[in-house]
Parts: structure tokens; C-alpha cells; sequence
């Protein structure tokens, strides 16, 4: 049986700060030790916390986490129901720590238990019935768990990666560090492979397939998925978003956006929130995306930027296109059907569409749209001076 509650305090240092909602690797540790805890079994949430931290500590806990700060008069009471609606043992968290996910599973693993020191890391398991009926006979918690409770600290059998991460200076470097561990080991565990884990960040939340290997430099932020048989990196970094299977990222970055299955982003590429990238698609070199839908197949090369656009599949980008998506007051979109061909150095003056398997022809600048299977031609045409060069060299000399 598992433990399925955790009552978690969250306090406050003597400069006022909570050391629990202070970033580690771009996420709140609170979230870094509630993630822990969620993927060990822990179904349920009951967070202490100052008054002007709550919304703070919100985003760190999962849905229907109950809250009480220090000014609620009926602070017992909610613990102590919250306690009386569980079965067999919490967790009690009172001190600023890091679990390990492996750790965390230890923990909440009824069956785990062993003899205990009395170190005391701040991290106890009780029984949640015991608890409360001393909390309901006026016993104070910090009697009550010490006590009661069994004590996670010192060189228990059952006891692994308890890190505290109080103080500054060389301790919040070691805190940064141990959250990397944490990150990196996760992942390792389901799978992902790293050539040096030692130079991969994955934030708690990331989540990675089996096979997928992450190159060294490698940054997995927020809530971000990657599927399987992947390769990221190197110099790679990756913020909220979902990445599909066989897909390869190399030096660039990718935010708020989905990227669909085998297909290739990079090198330098940089494709910003709101963009849906669709299945076998090429991304190249300094490319940007923004706030577009790029269809199966699209190859879009290197040096293109596509702003605001609907592209559909099999569309061939040539090298230096502009979406021209704003005129200084307001943003338009661009719409290119399947099979097009935008020819190099096109500017596709929006809003403006180009028609199933149009083309446009190299260094066109399109105003108006283009009908499907036609060519634009938006330049002026060639002319050739003869000896011109010949003649202004004489005059030089």
C-alpha cells in the first residue's frame, strides 16, 4: 500500500522569502519535490504557505490541492479533516528539500519500512488516522511527528537523495546541481539516452520516449513532450512543447509549439509560440516560424522567414523568402497551397494567397494572389548594357 497524501509546508526564511518557490533550473523546487511526489503514487496535496504566496504556490501543486495560509484562524481543523479523509500513511514535508523521483517512490512505499535515525531532514511518514486524532486532542504537529512519525534522514536503509536547500552561496549552486541530477536520472530511467548528463537540463514536467537521445547542451523546459527515437542537441533548447516521434533538433530552439513525427529542425533555427509544424517536414538553417501551420512535406530550407501563414503540404521554400505579415500597425496572414513553389528571395506581401501548385518566380515581390498551377513574375525586367564595364574602367584609368 502506498501513501497517497502529502502535507507540505512551504515556510518562509528570515529574509521572507519561501527557498520552496526560488527557481531551480526555471522551475519553483515546490514543483521540482510536488512532481516527485505525484509520479511516486501521491494522488493528494494539502500545502501550508504565507498568505502572499499562495498564488505563487498554485501553479506548482496539481488541480484540488487544498491550501492554508497562517492567517486562516481554522488552519487545525482543515488539516485536520484532510488527514481523516486518507488511509494509512502521509508524508509530511516541513523543512525546504529536494526528493529524488526514486527517493519519492521509496517513500511512499508502505512496505519499505526500515529502522530509522534521528536525523532530522524535515521529511516524516505517519500514519494520517494517528495524526489526526492527536491534532484533534490539541497536540501540536511538531510533537506529534516527532514524537510519532518515522523520521526519512541520515542512513536509513529505505533513505535516498533528501536534499536540503536552505542557505545560499555554494548551497543553492548545490541545489541547482541536484535538480539537474534529479532532471537527467528521471529521463535516463524511462529510456532517453544522454552522451553526458553532466550538460542535459530537463526541467519536472518534461516528459521524453524511449530511445530518444539528447545531445550535450541540451535545455527541456516547462511542460514539454518529446516522443521516441529522438535526437536533440547538441545546443538545443526546447520550452512547452510536444515533439513527435523521430524528429531531430540540432542547435536551435522551439517554443509553445507542436512539431509532428520525423521531421528535422535545424541547424539555427528558431520556431516561436503558436506554430504547428506537420509530419516530415524540413526546417534548416536560420529559419524562423511564428504563428503558423507548415503541412506534411514542406521543405523551407534556410534563410526564410514564415510569420502568420497557413503552408500546405509539399511546398518548396526557396532560400531568402519573407513572409512581409506587418504594416507597421497590424498583423496579416499569408495562405500557399499544397505543391507550391516559392522561388528564392520572394516576398509574399500578406494578406495574400498562392494557389495549389503555383510558382513564384526568384526575387518576386507578391501583392496580389496568385491563381493554382500559374507563375508571378513581380520584377522588372532585365536589361544588358554592353561594354558598360569595359567603358567606365577606361575612364578610371
Amino acid at each position: 500500500m502506498s501513501a497517497t497524501g502529502a502535507v507540505v509546508f512551504l515556510p518562509r526564511e528570515g529574509n521572507g522569502v519561501s527557498r520552496m518557490l526560488e527557481e531551480l533550473l526555471f522551475d519553483p523546487a515546490a514543483r521540482w519535490l510536488a512532481e516527485s511526489l505525484r509520479a511516486a503514487g501521491v494522488e493528494r496535496f494539502f500545502v501550508v504557505c504565507h498568505s502572499d504566496d499562495q498564488e505563487k504556490a498554485a501553479l506548482c501543486f496539481p488541480e484540488g490541492t487544498e491550501f492554508v495560509t497562517g492567517v486562516s484562524e481554522d488552519a487545525v481543523e482543515q488539516l485536520t479533516a484532510f488527514l481523516g479523509s486518507l488511509s494509512g500513511k502521509t508524508l509530511v514535508i516541513t523543512k525546504p528539500v529536494l526528493l529524488s523521483w526514486k527517493a519519492a517512490r521509496v517513500l511512499t512505499d508502505e512496505s519499505a519500512a526500515g529502522p530509522m535515525d534521528n536525523k532530522d531532514t524535515g521529511v516524516y511518514r505517519m500514519d494520517a488516522a494517528l495524526l489526526a486524532s492527536l491534532l484533534g486532542q490539541g497536540s501540536g504537529l511538531e510533537e506529534a511527528l516527532k514524537e510519532n512519525a518515522d523520521k526519512v534522514g541520515g542512513r536509513s536503509p529505505w533513505y535516498q537523495d533528501v536534499y536540503s536547500i536552505r542557505g545560499g552561496g555554494e548551497a543553492r549552486a548545490e541545489a541547482e546541481l541536484t535538480a539537474r541530477n534529479f532532471g537527467a536520472c528521471r529521463l535516463l530511467e524511462q529510456g532517453v539516452r544522454m552522451m553526458d548528463p553532466n550538460t542535459c537540463y530537463v526541467g519536472p514536467r518534461v516528459q521524453a520516449g524511449e530511445g530518444t537521445l539528447l545531445l550535450p547542451g541540451t535545455i527541456l523546459r516547462g511542460e514539454t513532450v518529446i516522443g521516441k527515437n529522438c535526437e536533440i542537441g547538441p545546443n538545443a533548447m526546447i520550452r512547452d512543447c510536444t515533439v513527435g516521434d523521430d524528429v531531430t533538433v540540432n542547435a536551435s530552439q522551439l517554443n509553445e509549439s507542436t512539431v509532428d513525427d520525423g521531421t528535422t529542425v535545424g541547424p539555427f533555427a528558431y520556431i516561436r509560440p503558436n506554430c504547428h509544424v506537420g509530419p516530415h517536414v524540413k526546417v534548416g538553417d536560420f529559419v524562423e516560424l511564428k504563428n503558423s501551420t507548415i503541412g506534411e512535406g514542406t521543405k523551407i530550407s534556410h534563410l526564410t522567414y514564415v510569420g502568420d501563414s497557413d503552408v500546405g503540404s509539399h511546398v518548396n521554400f526557396g532560400c531568402g523568402t519573407v513572409t512581409v505579415n506587418y504594416d507597421g500597425a497590424q498583423k496579416y496572414r499569408t495562405t500557399i497551397g499544397d505543391n507550391a513553389f516559392i522561388g528564392c528571395n520572394t516576398n509574399l506581401v500578406a494578406p495574400v494567397r498562392v494557389g495549389e501548385g503555383a510558382y513564384t518566380a526568384a526575387g518576386s515581390t507578391i501583392t496580389d494572389d496568385v491563381p493554382a498551377d500559374s507563375l508571378a513574375i513581380a520584377r522588372t525586367r532585365q536589361s544588358v548594357k554592353k561594354q558598360w564595364a569595359a567603358k567606365r574602367r577606361a575612364r578610371r584609368r
